[in-house]
Order: structure tokens, then C-alpha cells, then sequence
């Protein structure tokens, strides 16, 4: 068979429709990054707007190399360069062809770049658009603005708060007052709620997190569970003369009830990601570029926009298909609906599927799903159950 389908062809053209909306998101996000939104009018007198003006410790071309190219590079290797064991959908075909493998392994690739172009994309349109929306000046601000005093000075002599001969010394002044001829700085001055930097670094890293976690419980979960101290003669449904398929099989259903933990090392690899995330949002602080509400705001924005891209393509590793690709059109026979098989039983298909391919990761039926729940029989003297 060849390695292009019409069943691949079907999915990945949907797919395609996918990433014109996630480009579509980034176009409207950048348009919104460059027009010139609102400006809270503020007090020139506030210490909280009179930082001085600082570089930025994170440029912008780095923060594109962590929150985008670096998680994209890292997942492209993963999906490539995982193992068989690795790829749920064909968890019940071990002799699968190798077209069928990398198909797998391709659509993996698409859907952790979709996720990961729907994380960003969300990130950064969002953020602008609050940007736009508050307005909010930045620590930075009055330095950027560079006031005339003078002006300032004639807000406040005809500024009354109360009686005749007591004036306004906390007036709310706009952008007139300021003289600089650096427009496009003067209206980023006016853009620190969220913090962008926070948003994008927070999205890719929460992202590359989740996806890095989800490859190694697959990757590493047959080498941990042969580890596993069991041994066949521990059941009481098999004797000394138990097969080692059998011995296979008692192992695989102790692996279900007691599934392996990861190495502490993978753990400090996962954390270490937050804790380059938190770092970039501590510099734009100490750069006097936001303050800490719009670390915190831009954070938590960054952070459900990776679990929203994640969840709505269920990560390559977490499901092998993700929800609602059934729609896609693997079979006609899921189009027709289940209520027009007349069966009792319905096996879900899992990846793209062709003519003499039975790749199944599906529903048991009822008869199979008793044979494989743990049986009790009630011990007289005990009023629990024993575990066969």
C-alpha cells in the first residue's frame, strides 16, 4: 500500500484548515501589537511611573528562540525519534508497517505544532488586545514622556479639588504634556498590562512542559514496568506451570492498577522549564518594564493558553488521536453513526486506517471487560473481599 491515502489525505488537509485560523490568530495579534492603543491618563508626580528607562535583559528575538523555535525544535525530535512503544494508536498492532509508523509519527509532528502554534497564537492575541484595552503606563513612563513641566505646572494652578486657593497637586494629566518626538516608544509606554514577555514565555515553556511530561510516561513506561517486583506466581490464577505469556499478561494488568512513576530526574527537567519562564518575568521587572500585577496577569494568561492549546489537541503523546479528529473521517462507518451498525459493541479507530489495515484501540465488550475485572469471592470469617 501506498504511503499516501486518501484517509491521510482527508486528515491532513483538514489539518490544514487548522493552521490557516492559528496563522489568521498571529496576523490579527501582530496587527493589534502595532497600532496605537489607549492611554490612561496618570499622575507625573507618581514614583510608581518614574523608573528610569532600562534595556531589555530578554530581547525579543530571544524570547522568540524560548517560547517558540526552542519548544518547536524539542517536539520535532520527540515525534520523530519516538519509539514504536511510544505511539498509543498502534499499541495493539506491533507488527504495524513502517509507512504506517511514520504516518503515525508525521501526524504526531502536525498536531504538537498545531498545539503549540494554538498556545502561542492565543497568547499573543490576547495579549494585545488587553494591551490596546487598558493602556496602562509602564514604570518607565514619565522618562519616556519627558514632560513640560511648565504645562504640568498650568494643569495644576487651574485644577481646583476644594475652596478657592487650594489646588490639585495629584492631577491626571494626558500625552500633551509630553515632548518627545519618539512616538513609537512614547505609545509602548502605554502598553504594560499584561507583560507580553511573561505571556509568550509562560505559553511555549507550560507547553513543552506538558508535551515533554506526556512522551516520557509513554517512552518510559514499559522499561519502568518491567522493574516492576512481580512475579506470575504471585496470582492466584496461575500455577508454577504459568507460560511467560502469561507471566506477560499478569504483569500488564499489575501495570494498570499500579502504573510507574517517572525518574526524579525527569522531574527536575519539567520544573527547570517554569523556572526559565519565571525568570524572564523577573527581568522585565528589575527592567522596570511592568509591574508585578502584569507578571502575574501576563503568567496565568500564558499558562491557560498552553492548557487550552494542549487539551484541544490532546497532545500527540496523551491520546495518539486527538478529540474530535473522529470527525475527520477515518470511517464511514462512524459517520453513519453507531446506531446504524447493529452491534453491540463498537471499536473506535485510531489513526489513519486503509484498505487491508486493522489498527484498533477500541471499546471491549461486555463479556471481555468481566474477564478482565478483578474477581472477589467473600471470605466467611472476614467481611472483605479477597482479590482473585
Amino acid at each position: 500500500m501506498g504511503f499516501i491515502t486518501k484517509d491521510f489525505l482527508i486528515v491532513s488537509g483538514r489539518y490544514a484548515l487548522d493552521w490557516v485560523l492559528v496563522i489568521g490568530f498571529v496576523i490579527l495579534g501582530g496587527f493589534l501589537g502595532n497600532m496605537d492603543g489607549a492611554r490612561r491618563p496618570f499622575n507625573p508626580y507618581d514614583p510608581a511611573f518614574s523608573f528610569p528607562y532600562h534595556g531589555d535583559t530578554v530581547s525579543v528575538a530571544v524570547l522568540g528562540v524560548v517560547a517558540i523555535a526552542g519548544p518547536a525544535a524539542i517536539t520535532l525530535l520527540c515525534c520523530l525519534l519516538a519509539p514504536r512503544s511510544a505511539l498509543p494508536a498502534l499499541a495493539n498492532n506491533p507488527q504495524a508497517p513502517t509507512s504506517l509508523v511514520w504516518k503515525h509519527k508525521l501526524l504526531n509532528w502536525n498536531r504538537a505544532w498545531l498545539s503549540l502554534g494554538l498556545t502561542d497564537a492565543l497568547a499573543f492575541f490576547v495579549s494585545n488586545c488587553l494591551k490596546n484595552v487598558f493602556g496602562k503606563p509602564r514604570p518607565h513612563m514619565i522618562s519616556v514622556c519627558q514632560p513640560d513641566w511648565d504645562k504640568v505646572a498650568a494643569i495644576v494652578k487651574s485644577t481646583r479639588t476644594g475652596p478657592e486657593g487650594i489646588y490639585a497637586w495629584n492631577p491626571l494629566v494626558t500625552t500633551d504634556i509630553c515632548t518627545t518626538t519618539d512616538h513609537d516608544r512614547l505609545s509602548e509606554a502605554f502598553r504594560s498590562f499584561p507583560s507580553g514577555h511573561a505571556t509568550m514565555s509562560f505559553a511555549g515553556l507550560t507547553f513543552l512542559s506538558l508535551f515533554f511530561y506526556s512522551t516520557l510516561v509513554l517512552t518510559l513506561s514499559k522499561t519502568s514496568v518491567s522493574k516492576l517486583p512481580f512475579h506470575v506466581f504471585d496470582s492466584h490464577k496461575h500455577s508454577k506451570s504459568s507460560s511467560t505469556s502469561n507471566e506477560k499478561e499478569a504483569r500488564e494488568r499489575v501495570s494498570k492498577l499500579h502504573p510507574p512513576s517517572l525518574p526524579l530526574l525527569t522531574f527536575i527537567i519539567i520544573i527547570s522549564f517554569f523556572c526559565l519562564a519565571m525568570w524572564i518575568g523577573a527581568t522585565r521587572y528589575l527592567d522596570f518594564k511592568h509591574a508585578g500585577i502584569d507578571i502575574f496577569a501576563g503568567s496565568c494568561l500564558g499558562f491557560f493558553s498552553a492548557i487550552c492549546g494542549t487539551w484541544w489537541y490532546a497532545m500527540p503523546a496523551a491520546g495518539g488521536v486527538a478529540k474530535g479528529r473522529i470527525r475527520a473521517g477515518y470511517r464511514e462507518d462512524y459517520r453513519q453513526g453507531r446506531r446504524d451498525l447493529g452491534m453491540e459493541t463498537y471499536h473506535e479507530p485510531r489513526g489513519p486506517i486503509g484498505p487491508g489495515e486493522t489498527v484498533w484501540l477500541g471499546r471491549q465488550s461486555g463479556e471481555e471487560e468481566m474477564a478482565n475485572e478483578p474477581k472477589f469471592h467473600t471470605d466467611p470469617s472476614s467481611s472483605r473481599g479477597m482479590a482473585l
